[in-house]
């Protein structure tokens, strides 16, 4: 997450998730397909169109399982987020002027 494409298509994509259809429905089958719809719709508008094929190939429509693939993603941004951030605090350590 430190190229600008990427972050871009990351907040396009997450646009698809905060406007996923959300109303109410009596028939909440019919709620889990259109939530696990919108992550492949995420992930493909993030990775590349037909990559949520891979992503959940073999994965019924279970909300479960799409928040699980979901946090895996999420955990993966943090740790390199993290690892940017040390990396330019070690940067700055070592080219820092010296304090006497």
């Amino acid at each position: 997450m430190e190229d600008a494409e990427t972050v871009d298509r990351y907040v396009s994509a997450l646009k698809i998730l905060e406007n996923a259809d959300n109303r109410q429905m009596s028939n909440i089958s019919e709620k889990i397909r259109t939530y696990c719809k919108a992550f492949r719709e995420f992930y493909d508008a993030f990775l590349g169109e037909s990559a949520s094929e891979k992503i959940f190939a073999g994965i019924n429509d279970n909300s479960r399982k799409y928040d699980e693939v979901f946090e895996s993603l999420l955990d993966v941004i943090s740790r390199q987020r993290e690892e940017s951030q040390s990396r330019i605090a070690g940067i700055s350590q070592r080219y820092a002027p010296k304090r006497r």
